[in-house]
């Protein structure tokens, strides 16, 4: 909800998204650990960049960068950004939540959050995602 709360707040006028620079500027530091932010690489494939240590972790992924097409398909971070195409679509936040699971196999509850931002010219060209996740109870 803090990513949500500093999204809107850097809205201006009509102007559908948060700049990009100005939000990476206003995101305090102990909630980048969380994140990830997405692009479209030379190709135009979809890539992941500045993951997040915690977020990484529990995903399964080792280092900072990976494509798209390289998460494990059920992890955090691939729920995430499920919805990447609606995002830049609707120039709108996509919250998510569910099930997934954490770098051991394990089912996890997650909540997520995608923010499309929009570059120097207005256009949507990179969004972050945000996710948390914990150990679904077992059942009794």
């Amino acid at each position: 909800m803090r990513l949500m709360g500093i999204w809107q707040g850097l809205r201006y006028g009509t102007s559908t998204c948060a700049p990009a620079a100005e939000f990476f500027a206003s995101v305090p530091s102990d909630l980048w650990t969380d994140c990830c932010v997405v692009t479209r690489g030379s190709g135009k494939d979809w890539e992941i960049t500045r993951i997040g240590e915690t977020i990484a972790r529990r995903s399964g992924i080792r280092g900072e960068n990976t494509r798209l097409a390289d998460l494990p398909p059920d992890s955090l971070l691939a729920k995430a950004v499920r919805e990447l195409d609606d995002a830049v679509k609707s120039g709108a936040p996509i919250l998510g939540e569910g099930e997934g699971q954490d770098e051991e196999g394990h089912p996890a509850l997650y909540r997520s959050i995608l923010l499309p931002l929009a570059g120097d010219n207005g256009d949507i060209d990179l969004l972050v995602a945000g996710a948390r996740c914990r150990m679904r109870p077992q059942d009794a």
